[in-house]
């Protein structure tokens, strides 16, 4: 079972790597087995409300399959990486009333922790910035969520300040994604950095791009330089919890 590392403060600069991947679709399955290989870590972010829904993924090419995967399968699936929550059905966080949003982000936390057995205190907002302030405090003062992240990609390696705002590098189709793997490789840590990418793994059959996401996951694996990490894990690095 996946339980956070500790890293410790040291003289010589992090350089960590990680991933965020949405909605626990089937797909995840395939994803898992290219990460174990390459000793890369995900947070993966789930909607419970949606376990076992068969359904397909519109797009401008057609459609591909959005299947959730079941309950029953959660704890197997994601034993090696983090597990955290997506909202039971994914709305609009902002356009809810206050007792919606707890349920909504509350009753997620705690039926995926119960499946997993994790301690789950990681979010990922349904639609990336559809989220205010009031969102924020009525999640950390009634769920045991605290950190959580949105889509706006900073193309950088910053550690991040704002954990209830987390935001990414990149998305992994981004044309900067390759470039900033690259950069990040080669890059002289004078302070602690982090490389965040983020998606969903059904994109890989939607774009047709499991050989890109393998091609990437390729590049990025097996330095000794980088920490490979779940975003959970970096949490508790700068919090010291």
């Amino acid at each position: 079972m996946y339980i956070p590392r500790k890293f410790k403060k040291r003289e010589k600069p992090y350089k960590f790597l990680t991933l965020s991947f949405d909605d626990g679709v089937k797909q995840d399955e395939r994803f898992i087995k290219m990460l174990d290989e390459r000793g890369i870590k995900c947070t993966f972010n789930i909607n419970s409300g949606l376990f076992g829904n068969v359904h397909n993924a519109p797009y401008e090419g057609g459609e591909v399959p959005h299947d959730e995967v079941e309950a029953k399968d959660v704890n197997r699936i994601y034993q090696d990486h983090e597990v955290a929550a997506h909202t039971l059905t994914h709305p609009l966080l902002s356009h809810l009333t206050e007792e919606e949003v707890i349920k909504e982000v509350g009753e997620d936390q705690k039926t995926l922790a119960e499946l997993s057995g994790q301690e789950v205190f990681g979010l990922a907002y349904p639609f990336g910035r559809c989220y205010t302030e009031e969102t924020i405090r009525i999640i950390l003062e009634n769920t045991p969520i605290r950190y959580a992240r949105n889509i706006a990609s900073h193309h950088g390696f910053e550690m991040p300040d704002k954990f209830m705002e987390w935001r990414p590098s990149c998305h992994w189709r981004e044309e900067s994604c390759i470039k900033l793997a690259k950069d990040f490789i080669d890059l002289d840590a004078k302070e602690d950095s982090l490389f965040y990418i983020w998606g969903h793994s059904y994109e890989f059959d939607m774009y047709n791009g499991w050989d890109e996401i393998t091609e990437l996951l390729d590049l990025i694996a097996g330095h000794d330089d980088i920490e490979y990490v779940t975003n959970g894990e970096i949490y508790k690095y700068i919090t010291e919890e």
